[in-house]
């Protein structure tokens, strides 16, 4: 192959890709109707419109030479002014020095087309030189200074926009290197080397323009790799150290500015602005409306001197959004960012999960030790409380039982000894005082053993409940000569403390007793049945059929002191049901009644779940 035929093929091969990288080119501008692009677009375009000229030249012969070698300069400056107007889009030049260079790009086009239309035969060598140069220096300097520039602003950029700014850099300024080259090295132009060299130089820098323009998947991959370890450690940081919302989001935003190269950017939460970047918050509430309807991902144009745009990353699952706000170079080289986007907002939306679950946690934290607080103060005013009760015990069982002991024992003395001095009427009242002092007596007892049975602590143990009933009728003694029928039921074993169960049963019984006293067919029984829920285990219950009450009175059965009946019909202080309700509860059952007047009455109660259930030591 001839070194005239490598060049031809070479240039047929330089053609084909500045056309195709063009038609990309056209046809991103085209989808995306941005200024910046349309002028890349041109850019490119013209560059392959040269190329084709070239060809053309090639197959029209000498005729069509002099009206390529205008074209082409044409077209050539064209290439250039587009660059720089790029430029102008992302980075904006003094209003006057654009104006004055598209007034040198005009001048300049317009002196080589006399030169090379009107005067390219008789002109003057220095005049067809200075066409050359002039050519040569505007179409450079249009193109040099937005290279340069762009190379300049890729420092901060991350790898995917800064390599595309540099590979756009580094092809334009090898087409102005080719150009100076082929002017300049004009006595070796006819050398095959050379031409070949140039050939090989000006479809090396294709590559580049390409890498630069419409980069393919593969290549971003390999651009991303070096970022790959801030991503993991931006995964590592926002989903481990944020432990609030707040942090979380100036977190999270931090990352996507850093990583997809933005200049600014706000996270929004509930219509809430929560963290911004590199904006106040005041300007970042004006763009939110802005921003709130467009759908997730998208890539908004702002317009602006530079043109901005904004990417919106919806987080799924919440009501949400991180705004990227692009900057000079972000809308250009920024687009493929927008599937990275999508992995990073399924990120951020994990974390977000996270930190709200975080922040219950920590709410219910605060409620927990608010609620030790609270504890913590009930138990020292219990203690107190239980302090206090004591030294009220000791007072009733020291300073109140004294003088009733007197006032009981002289009066007792005066009864045996001097009822012979005394009338009648007399004797009636010390038999008055005695029998309310023996009662009184009799109640401060009783209110000691109730006392002491709230500080009491419970010992349970498995028992045979017959034997525990069988000892609190031992204890209960005969009936005075009365015939009582006592029935006693299948009785399961228990677990249960057994001074106190005997003490319900004592208390229980001895009712049944006094309160069918008055009946000749006396009868108790005693007896259990399962409970209607399994969690309380066995219902005791134990019914006599003496004197009964009124139902409507029920609730006060229980407490302390309370009496249905008359203390001159059935003597008693009142306290003892509230003893055996104390107690059941201890160990976590309940106990209620049930009767009829003249019909007798039933009193059941259950100890919870097999007496696993106790309850700790209260003040009375």
């Amino acid at each position: 192959m001839t070194a005239s035929a490598a060049v031809a093929l070479l240039g047929l091969a330089t053609t084909a890709m500045f056309v195709a990288i063009a038609a990309l080119t056209i046809r991103d501008w085209l989808a995306t109707k941005d200024v910046s692009r349309m002028y890349l677009a041109l850019a490119i375009g013209s560059l392959a419109a040269v190329s084709i000229l070239g060809q053309a030249a090639q197959v029209l012969g000498p005729w069509f030479a002099g009206l390529d070698s205008a074209l082409t300069i044409v077209i050539f400056l064209g290439s250039g002014l587009a660059l720089l107007l790029f430029r102008d889009s992302v980075i904006p030049l003094p209003r006057r020095t654009r104006r004055l260079v598209i007034g040198v790009v005009a001048g300049t086009a317009l002196l080589n087309l006399v030169i090379q239309l009107a005067a390219s035969r008789t002109a003057p060598r220095p005049l067809l030189l200075l066409g050359e140069v002039a050519f040569v220096v505007v179409w450079s300097g249009c193109v040099g200074e937005p290279s340069l520039r762009l190379w300049l602003a890729s420092r901060p950029r991350t790898a995917v926009q800064r390599s595309r700014m540099r590979a756009l850099s580094l092809g334009y300024l090898g087409i102005v290197a080719i150009l100076l080259s082929a002017v300049f090295a004009g006595s070796f132009g006819s050398t095959p080397a050379v031409r070949i060299a140039i050939a090989l130089a000006t479809l090396a820098i294709v590559p580049l323009l390409y890498a630069g323009f419409v980069p393919p998947t593969w290549l971003r991959r390999v651009w991303r790799h070096s970022e790959e370890g801030k991503f993991r450690q931006a995964t590592h940081d926002i989903v481990l150290f944020a432990a609030d919302r707040a942090t979380f989001a100036a977190r999270a935003l931090d990352w996507a500015v850093r990583l997809s190269g933005a200049d600014a950017g706000f996270f929004r939460s509930a219509g809430t602005i929560i963290a911004t970047q590199g904006m106040t918050a005041e300007a970042a509430m004006m763009l939110a409306p802005r921003v709130a309807t467009a759908a997730a991902h998208q890539v908004l144009p702002l317009g602006g001197t530079p043109p901005r745009s904004a990417i919106v990353a919806q987080l799924a699952g919440a009501n949400a959004a991180i705004v990227l706000v692009g900057g000079p170079f972000t809308p250009i080289f920024g687009t493929d960012e927008e599937a990275w986007l999508r992995h990073y907002a399924a990120l951020v939306s994990t974390g977000l999960d996270r930190v709200r679950l975080v922040e219950e946690l920590n709410g219910v934290n605060v409620e927990l030790e608010k609620t030790v607080k609270a504890v913590t103060e009930q138990t020292r005013q219990l203690e107190a409380a239980n302090q206090e009760l004591e030294a009220f015990s000791y007072s009733v069982s020291h300073d109140l039982r004294a003088p009733l002991r007197a006032i009981s024992g002289y009066t007792g003395i005066l009864l045996e000894e001097y009822s012979g001095a005394l009338p009648e009427e007399g004797l009636g009242f010390l038999k008055r005082v005695k029998d309310n002092s023996d009662h009184m007596g009799r109640l401060i007892d009783d209110l000691l053993a109730f006392s002491r049975l709230g500080r009491q602590a419970v010992r349970p143990q498995r028992l045979r409940t017959r034997a525990v009933v069988d000892r609190a009728l031992a204890q209960l003694g005969p009936q005075d000569g009365r015939q009582v029928e006592v029935v006693i039921g299948d009785l399961p074993d228990c677990e249960s403390d057994p001074g106190l169960l005997e003490q319900v049963f004592v208390n229980l019984l001895s009712n049944a007793f006094k309160y069918s006293r008055r009946r000749d067919d006396a009868r108790i029984e005693v007896g259990a049945f399962d409970a209607a829920t399994g969690s309380e285990g066995p219902v005791f219950f134990v019914r006599d059929n003496g004197a009964g009450f009124d139902m409507r009175y029920v609730d006060k059965l229980f407490g302390v002191f309370q009496r249905l009946h008359r203390s001159q019909d059935y003597e008693g202080t009142g306290v003892g049901l509230a003893i055996v309700k104390r107690i059941v509860a201890r160990h976590g059952g309940r106990v209620w009644a049930e009767a009829k007047v003249g019909e007798g009455a039933t009193f059941y109660f259950t100890l919870g779940r097999g007496g696993s259930e106790w309850q700790p030591a209260i003040a009375a």
